[in-house]
Protein backbone atom coordinates (compact mmCIF):
# COMPACT_ATOMS: atom_id res chain seq x y z
CA UNK A 1 0.00 0.00 0.00
CA UNK A 2 1.55 2.82 -0.87
CA UNK A 3 1.98 5.95 1.23
CA UNK A 4 3.26 9.73 1.04
CA UNK A 5 5.93 10.78 2.51
CA UNK A 6 5.61 14.88 3.52
CA UNK A 7 9.54 16.34 3.47
CA UNK A 8 8.10 19.90 3.93
CA UNK A 9 6.75 19.53 7.57
CA UNK A 10 6.95 23.06 9.17
CA UNK A 11 8.60 22.12 12.58
CA UNK A 12 11.97 21.26 10.21
CA UNK A 13 11.45 24.88 8.82
CA UNK A 14 14.29 27.43 10.33
CA UNK A 15 11.60 30.07 12.89
CA UNK A 16 11.30 33.62 11.17
CA UNK A 17 12.73 36.42 13.10
CA UNK A 18 11.18 39.42 13.16
CA UNK A 19 13.96 41.51 15.31
CA UNK A 20 17.34 40.39 14.89
CA UNK A 21 20.57 41.78 16.18
CA UNK A 22 21.88 43.48 12.94
CA UNK A 23 17.97 45.48 12.90
CA UNK A 24 18.37 45.89 16.54
CA UNK A 25 22.20 47.52 16.17
CA UNK A 26 20.93 49.23 13.20
CA UNK A 27 17.84 50.83 14.48
CA UNK A 28 19.87 51.81 18.06
CA UNK A 29 22.48 53.66 15.73
CA UNK A 30 19.83 55.72 13.60
CA UNK A 31 18.69 56.46 17.49
CA UNK A 32 21.43 57.51 18.37
CA UNK A 33 22.28 59.47 15.48
CA UNK A 34 19.08 61.01 15.67
CA UNK A 35 19.40 62.06 19.24
CA UNK A 36 22.97 63.84 18.33
CA UNK A 37 21.60 65.90 15.41
CA UNK A 38 18.30 67.02 17.97
CA UNK A 39 20.85 67.83 20.79
CA UNK A 40 23.33 69.82 18.72
CA UNK A 41 20.19 71.53 17.54
CA UNK A 42 18.72 72.27 20.75
CA UNK A 43 22.26 73.56 21.81
CA UNK A 44 22.62 76.05 19.06
CA UNK A 45 19.08 77.32 19.75
CA UNK A 46 19.90 77.88 23.07
CA UNK A 47 23.27 80.38 22.25
CA UNK A 48 21.42 82.17 19.80
CA UNK A 49 18.64 82.96 22.57
CA UNK A 50 21.72 83.62 25.07
CA UNK A 51 23.01 85.91 22.16
CA UNK A 52 19.74 88.08 21.31
CA UNK A 53 19.67 87.90 25.51
CA UNK A 54 22.59 89.70 26.12
CA UNK A 55 21.83 92.11 23.19
CA UNK A 56 18.08 93.03 24.59
CA UNK A 57 19.71 93.42 28.23
CA UNK A 58 23.03 95.78 26.54
CA UNK A 59 20.31 97.66 24.57
CA UNK A 60 18.05 98.15 27.71
CA UNK A 61 21.22 99.40 29.65
CA UNK A 62 21.81 101.79 27.10
CA UNK A 63 18.00 102.71 27.00
CA UNK A 64 17.80 103.35 30.62
CA UNK A 65 20.86 105.52 31.15
CA UNK A 66 19.60 107.71 27.87
CA UNK A 67 16.51 108.33 29.80
CA UNK A 68 18.66 108.66 33.23
CA UNK A 69 20.30 111.52 31.37
CA UNK A 70 17.18 113.13 29.50
CA UNK A 71 15.70 113.18 33.21
CA UNK A 72 18.11 115.18 34.78
CA UNK A 73 18.20 117.96 32.00
CA UNK A 74 14.48 118.31 32.13
CA UNK A 75 13.79 121.39 34.00
CA UNK A 76 12.33 121.74 37.28
CA UNK A 77 8.22 121.29 37.12
CA UNK A 78 6.53 124.65 37.10
CA UNK A 79 4.35 125.87 39.96
CA UNK A 80 0.44 125.97 38.57
CA UNK A 81 -0.16 129.44 40.23
CA UNK A 82 3.45 131.02 38.78
CA UNK A 83 1.85 129.56 35.66
CA UNK A 84 -1.02 131.21 35.47
CA UNK A 85 -0.03 134.22 36.74
CA UNK A 86 2.07 134.85 34.08
CA UNK A 87 -1.01 133.70 31.95
CA UNK A 88 -3.03 136.91 33.23
CA UNK A 89 -1.07 139.61 30.92
CA UNK A 90 -0.68 137.40 28.27
CA UNK A 91 -4.43 136.89 27.97
CA UNK A 92 -5.10 140.24 28.66
CA UNK A 93 -2.73 141.88 25.90
CA UNK A 94 -4.62 139.09 23.88
CA UNK A 95 -7.88 140.85 24.72
CA UNK A 96 -6.77 144.27 24.16
CA UNK A 97 -5.22 142.98 20.37
CA UNK A 98 -8.43 141.20 20.04
CA UNK A 99 -10.13 144.88 20.93
CA UNK A 100 -7.80 147.05 18.99
CA UNK A 101 -8.06 144.98 15.53
CA UNK A 102 -12.00 144.84 16.02
CA UNK A 103 -11.83 148.87 16.72
CA UNK A 104 -9.44 149.22 13.62
CA UNK A 105 -11.90 146.74 11.14
CA UNK A 106 -14.42 148.61 12.47
CA UNK A 107 -16.94 145.48 12.42
CA UNK A 108 -20.06 145.63 11.07
CA UNK A 109 -20.49 149.09 10.71
CA UNK A 110 -21.99 151.05 7.46
CA UNK A 111 -19.71 152.79 5.08
CA UNK A 112 -18.51 155.92 6.61
CA UNK A 113 -19.00 154.75 10.16
CA UNK A 114 -16.23 151.87 10.53
CA UNK A 115 -12.84 153.06 12.30
CA UNK A 116 -11.56 151.96 8.88
CA UNK A 117 -12.39 154.82 6.86
CA UNK A 118 -11.47 157.09 9.52
CA UNK A 119 -7.73 155.94 9.47
CA UNK A 120 -8.67 156.05 5.63
CA UNK A 121 -9.46 159.46 5.45
CA UNK A 122 -6.56 160.72 7.26
CA UNK A 123 -4.16 158.86 5.09
CA UNK A 124 -6.24 160.01 1.68
CA UNK A 125 -6.87 163.56 2.74
CA UNK A 126 -2.72 164.23 4.17
CA UNK A 127 -1.63 167.17 2.34
CA UNK A 128 1.39 166.85 0.38
CA UNK A 129 3.70 169.31 2.26
CA UNK A 130 2.82 167.54 5.51
CA UNK A 131 3.72 163.85 6.97
CA UNK A 132 2.88 161.76 9.79
CA UNK A 133 5.77 159.71 11.57
CA UNK A 134 3.21 158.54 14.51
CA UNK A 135 -0.51 157.67 14.32
CA UNK A 136 -2.66 156.55 17.31
CA UNK A 137 -6.04 155.94 17.57
CA UNK A 138 -8.75 154.72 19.81
CA UNK A 139 -12.48 154.62 19.68
CA UNK A 140 -13.25 158.30 20.40
CA UNK A 141 -9.51 159.62 20.63
CA UNK A 142 -6.86 160.35 17.78
CA UNK A 143 -3.43 161.86 18.18
CA UNK A 144 -1.80 162.98 15.02
CA UNK A 145 2.49 163.88 15.12
CA UNK A 146 3.97 164.85 12.12
CA UNK A 147 5.52 167.58 10.46
CA UNK A 148 5.01 170.69 7.80
CA UNK A 149 6.03 172.95 5.74
CA UNK A 150 3.05 175.20 5.56
CA UNK A 151 1.34 175.52 8.26
CA UNK A 152 -1.71 177.07 6.50
CA UNK A 153 -2.78 173.23 5.75
CA UNK A 154 -3.21 171.74 8.70
CA UNK A 155 -6.54 174.17 9.64
CA UNK A 156 -8.65 173.23 6.38
CA UNK A 157 -7.05 169.35 6.61
CA UNK A 158 -8.32 168.92 10.70
CA UNK A 159 -11.57 170.94 9.89
CA UNK A 160 -12.26 167.77 7.32
CA UNK A 161 -11.37 165.70 9.44
CA UNK A 162 -13.49 166.93 11.92
CA UNK A 163 -16.78 166.35 10.59
CA UNK A 164 -15.70 162.30 10.44
CA UNK A 165 -19.21 160.54 11.89
CA UNK A 166 -16.44 158.86 14.38
CA UNK A 167 -15.19 161.82 15.51
CA UNK A 168 -18.55 163.30 16.70
CA UNK A 169 -18.64 165.22 20.25
CA UNK A 170 -14.98 165.22 19.68
CA UNK A 171 -12.49 168.58 18.69
CA UNK A 172 -9.50 168.69 17.16
CA UNK A 173 -8.14 171.75 18.93
CA UNK A 174 -5.27 170.84 20.86
CA UNK A 175 -2.98 171.67 18.28
CA UNK A 176 0.21 172.33 18.86
CA UNK A 177 2.60 173.66 15.96
CA UNK A 178 6.58 174.15 16.87
CA UNK A 179 8.99 175.64 14.50
CA UNK A 180 12.96 173.57 13.93
CA UNK A 181 14.97 174.36 16.42
CA UNK A 182 12.92 175.24 19.29
CA UNK A 183 12.97 173.51 22.35
CA UNK A 184 10.77 170.19 22.29
CA UNK A 185 10.89 169.74 18.70
CA UNK A 186 15.03 167.75 19.02
CA UNK A 187 13.04 164.67 20.56
CA UNK A 188 10.90 164.40 17.25
CA UNK A 189 10.85 160.79 16.13
CA UNK A 190 10.33 161.63 12.22
CA UNK A 191 13.97 162.33 10.70
CA UNK A 192 12.41 164.61 8.34
CA UNK A 193 12.58 166.81 11.90
CA UNK A 194 16.02 166.20 12.92
CA UNK A 195 19.12 168.93 12.53
CA UNK A 196 20.99 168.38 10.40
CA UNK A 197 18.28 166.72 8.26
CA UNK A 198 18.04 167.54 4.21
CA UNK A 199 15.00 170.09 4.68
CA UNK A 200 16.84 171.80 7.22
CA UNK A 201 20.43 171.67 5.26
CA UNK A 202 18.04 173.79 2.62
CA UNK A 203 17.38 176.28 4.69
CA UNK A 204 13.43 175.19 4.33
CA UNK A 205 11.11 175.62 7.61
CA UNK A 206 9.67 172.49 8.98
CA UNK A 207 7.38 172.87 11.69
CA UNK A 208 6.33 169.87 14.15
CA UNK A 209 2.79 169.41 14.62
CA UNK A 210 0.50 167.21 17.52
CA UNK A 211 -2.85 167.19 17.37
CA UNK A 212 -5.12 165.51 20.18
CA UNK A 213 -8.75 164.86 19.91
CA UNK A 214 -10.74 166.25 22.68
CA UNK A 215 -14.10 165.90 24.41
CA UNK A 216 -16.30 168.92 22.41
CA UNK A 217 -17.55 171.72 25.05
CA UNK A 218 -20.68 172.87 25.00
CA UNK A 219 -21.72 176.28 23.55
CA UNK A 220 -22.37 178.00 26.53
CA UNK A 221 -19.20 177.01 28.25
CA UNK A 222 -16.68 177.96 25.16
CA UNK A 223 -18.85 181.33 25.36
CA UNK A 224 -17.84 182.28 29.03
CA UNK A 225 -14.71 180.95 28.31
CA UNK A 226 -13.44 183.43 25.38
CA UNK A 227 -15.48 186.62 27.85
Amino acid sequence: MPQQINLLTPILLAPKRYFSALTLVQTSGLLVAVGLVAALWLEQRDRSAEAQHKALLAQYATEKQALMVARAALPAPLDAVAVQQQLLPLEAGNAERRALLKALGGGDGAAGQRNSDLLALIAQSLPESAWLSELRYAPGRVELIGGTLDTGVLRPWLTRLAVHPLLAGQELTALRVERLGTPGTESSNNPLLARGSPLAAAGMPVWAFRVVSAPAQPAGAASGGAR
